[in-house]
């Protein structure tokens, strides 16, 4: 009767501790499809956010007075020879910040009148802390039709979609490539007499490559 007892006591912590090890590996099955779960879902996230991230977007102004200077710019109408441009040293400023954060070089060629405007190669040179970046785009110039006091023209660059804008780069963005998009107001009343341009003009560059910027 005693051995009896002693089995059947056995069988029930038997029965106990297997049943305790079912609820704990239950509860760590749980947990395991939790994590996994959450994994899942920060990978989705990041898959999301990886290609705004991949993208470095730069929004920066010209500003500035200068006497036009003539110069060469990298060739232009492809027959592999430099070309011959109007170039103005500017003020470079994060409009994000307010912060003059280096200096421009902008570069006219091929200055074309069109109806009462004007249409023009622009080459800029963008100097930052980081390095040159590079980039060029056909620029259409129009006289302002609000009169304002300090700009007579408006002026505009507007890339194809899928274009690339950048002709090269140093320092941080010696392997850029994107697109350049410009909006901008320009003085030209002393052009003709001084050869001398007021800018205000706005750069918005969407660069492709993650690791220029």
């Amino acid at each position: 009767m005693g051995d009896d007892s002693f089995q059947v006591g056995d069988l029930r912590l038997a029965i106990r501790r297997w049943a305790f090890r079912e609820h704990t590996n239950h509860i760590e099955e749980i947990r395991m499809k939790t994590v996994l779960r959450t994994l899942l879902f920060l990978a989705v996230v990041v898959g999301l956010i990886a290609p705004i991230v991949a993208k470095p977007n730069l929004v920066v102004a010209l500003r500035g007075t200068d006497v036009a200077t003539p110069d060469l710019v990298p060739d232009i109408d492809g027959d592999g020879q430099d070309d011959e441009a109007l170039c103005f040293e500017l003020d470079l400023v994060d409009l994000k910040s307010g912060r003059t954060i280096g200096s421009a070089t902008d570069c006219l060629s091929n200055v074309t009148p069109v109806g009462d405007g004007l249409a023009l190669v622009g080459t800029t040179y963008f100097h930052f802390p980081e390095g040159v970046l590079v980039t060029r785009g056909l620029t259409s110039v129009k006289p302002t039709t609000i009169g304002s006091p300090n700009f007579t023209h408006v002026t505009g660059a507007i890339p194809d979609h899928g274009e690339n804008s950048v002709l090269f780069g140093t320092g941080r963005f010696h392997k850029a490539s994107g697109a350049a998009r410009l909006s901008g107001a320009v003085n030209l009343s002393a052009l003709a007499s001084d050869g001398m341009i007021t800018f205000d003009c706005v750069f918005v560059i969407d660069l492709d490559k993650a690791d220029c910027f």
